[in-house]
Parts: structure tokens; C-alpha cells; sequence
């Protein structure tokens, strides 16, 4: 009778046991969600881990820890080894010493430089043996060839700092009473040295505040300067010249110098030095004693500007052919050198 009643019902035994055990606990079957699920088996993987430990004796434990910790130490000090493991760049007047760095550079055609630059060489097709137009070398171990020019490359740069190269020129030429090539480009931190007369050909570039020391090369043509990082290049620059712009640099950040604080003096600021010289080529007086060059007022400082400004808008091309330029220049050299007297020697 009992089972004809099961039988009409649809319910099995099983079926019975699970609802009489429903209706004890009072709580309806919930799913767990696969979050849950997998809660549920760390926790039984934690448990496994601390079986593991009740297994395993306290040695063999302690052995492969100090495993897992010798690995890792190893893995991290390669990694942070071959971080800081950046060769020193050490070019000679030899071209073949370029090869390697320029199959290492990375091909750029448009990029913007910056102060970081070391040495900006201009190639020379029939040494190097390639078709780019220039190297540069960054201190902090980058390579950039390119095929544009290196002056294009440096005008660009120019550009940013807000004077043309022409126009520093200008102002050194005057400032120092007589016209010369390869005149360094000096204007507050940036000190760039062209290793030939950029306005007639295509030259390699020094950072000189990024130059240490030097030193002259026996027997031969040429000067070795250490650079930040322990950067080596050999310049193909005789001795004497590189001497010369070294302290036609100094002379011109002295001047400069001595010009701000003046300015700063009229507006109150704190009057102080720069750090960042103190320990390079250019910072230490070996060059050039402060006490004997000649500092010039800010008065005629603002009257050389004024001149260069008006300088370098009659030389631009457009103006080249034109008759009444030299005679514009003329007069301007004439009314400026005459009422300075400092700069009656520079050339005309």
C-alpha cells in the first residue's frame, strides 16, 4: 500500500529523506556561485599547504626556503645588472671606431634634441661607410644616426632655445672685439662647441658642459675629452685650437654671468651660482682668470643686442642682393663702434 502511495505521488524514497531533511534544517538548497566555489578550494589548498608543513620536517622546510630565496636574489641582481651595465662610449679618430656605434643606433629621421647630447659627429660618407649624415651620443648611453644634416640638426635645436646660431655669433664677435670661426654657441646653461665653421660647411658639435677634462694626443693631430659617465671621444681638433674656444667659452659665460647678476641685483633676486659648473671643463678657472677679463655694462650689452638683432635681419637671403644693405651695415657698425670704445678693434 505504501509504495502504490509512492508511486502515486511521484516521490521515491531518496526524494522523502531529502525533504524531511529540508524541512528539519529549515533552509532552502542555495547554488553557489563559481566565486564561491573557488574560495571553497584555496581554503582547501591552504589546508593542503599546512598538511604539507605537518608532513614535511622543519630542515627540509628551512632548505627550500633558502632556495627560494638564493633565486631570487640572483634573478634581481641580473635584472638591476644589466640596467646600470651600460658601456662607456669610447670613439677614436680612427673611423673604423664608429662602425660598431652606428649599427647600434637607432635610425631617426625627425627627433628633438636635447641638452643630454655629448658629441654630435658629422659623418663623412667617404670614412664611414654609410649613407647617414649623423651620429649623435647621449649620455646616458643612447645612439640617434641620421640622415639629415648635422647643422639642420643643431638649427632645429636652436630654434627651441630661441637664438639662431648666426645671431650669438653676432654678439660673441662683438663682445670679444674680433671676427672668428667656430665661434662656441654660449647662452646660459646650453655651451655648444662647432669643431668647424658651421656657416660654410657641415661640422661636428661638442656639448662642453658635459666635458670634464681633457687632454692633448701625443704624436698626432687631435684632442681626447672625458665627458660625463666616463664617455671618451678623440676630436680631430689641434690641441691649441680646442684650448682657444675653451676659454673664449669661459670668458663668454663669465660675462654672462656677471650680466644676470646685474639684472637680478635690479629686481631683488638672490644673487648665487649655478652648481652644475662647478665640477666640468668650464667651471674651473684654469682657463681663465675672472679677475682680468673685461665685464661690460648692461646698458651696452642691450645696445650689442639691439645691433645683432639688426644685423642678422639685413643678412638673411632675401635681402643679400640688395644695395642698400652694406650700406645699412655700414652705418650701424660705424654709430655702435664709436661710442664703444671696447669694440673699436673688431673688424668691420
Amino acid at each position: 500500500m505504501e509504495n502504490k502511495a509512492n508511486k502515486k505521488s511521484g516521490k521515491g524514497p531518496n526524494q522523502k529523506v531529502a525533504q524531511q531533511s529540508n524541512e528539519k534544517s529549515g533552509k532552502p538548497i542555495v547554488r553557489k556561485s563559481a566565486a564561491e566555489v573557488l574560495a571553497e578550494q584555496r581554503l582547501n589548498d591552504l589546508g593542503a599547504t599546512k598538511d604539507v608543513g605537518k608532513i614535511l620536517d622543519p630542515a627540509t622546510l628551512d632548505a627550500i626556503m633558502s632556495h627560494f630565496r638564493t633565486s631570487l636574489e640572483e634573478s634581481f641582481a641580473h635584472k638591476s645588472q644589466k640596467k646600470e651595465e651600460v658601456a662607456p662610449f669610447l670613439v677614436l679618430l680612427d673611423p673604423e671606431s664608429i662602425q660598431t656605434y652606428l649599427e647600434k643606433a637607432w635610425d631617426l629621421d625627425r627627433f628633438v634634441l636635447d641638452n643630454s647630447f655629448l658629441y654630435l659627429l658629422s659623418l663623412d660618407p667617404k670614412l664611414h661607410r654609410t649613407d647617414f649624415r649623423t651620429l649623435i651620443f647621449f649620455k646616458d648611453g643612447r645612439l640617434i644616426k641620421t640622415r639629415e644634416s648635422s647643422n639642420n640638426v643643431m638649427r632645429s635645436f636652436f630654434e627651441l632655445i630661441g637664438f639662431s646660431y648666426d645671431f650669438i655669433r653676432g654678439i660673441s664677435t662683438r663682445v670679444n672685439g674680433k671676427e672668428g670661426h667656430c665661434v662656441p654657441y654660449i647662452l646660459g646653461r646650453y655651451s655648444f662647441l662647432p669643431l668647424s665653421g658651421p656657416t660654410r660647411r657641415q661640422s661636428s658639435w661638442v656639448n662642453l658642459s658635459k666635458v670634464q677634462h681633457y687632454r692633448a694626443l701625443k704624436g698626432e693631430k687631435g684632442v681626447e675629452i672625458h665627458c660625463e659617465n666616463q664617455h671618451v671621444f678623440q676630436l680631430p681638433v689641434r690641441p691649441q685650437f680646442f684650448v682657444d674656444k675653451v676659454k673664449q667659452a669661459g670668458q663668454t659665460i663669465h660675462r654672462q654671468e656677471h650680466l644676470l647678476r646685474n639684472v637680478l641685483k635690479n629686481f631683488d633676486y638672490v644673487d648665487g651660482r649655478k652648481t652644475e659648473r662647478e665640477n666640468n671643463l668650464l667651471g674651473n678657472a684654469f682657463h681663465a682668470h675672472t679677475d682680468r677679463i673685461s665685464l661690460i655694462s648692461m646698458e651696452d650689452y642691450i645696445r650689442i643686442f639691439q645691433f645683432s638683432f639688426a644685423e642678422t635681419a639685413l643678412k638673411h637671403p632675401s635681402l643679400r642682393d640688395n644695395p642698400v644693405t652694406d650700406e645699412a651695415l655700414h652705418l650701424l657698425r660705424e654709430n655702435l663702434y664709436d661710442d664703444l670704445p671696447h669694440l673699436r678693434n673688431a673688424s668691420r
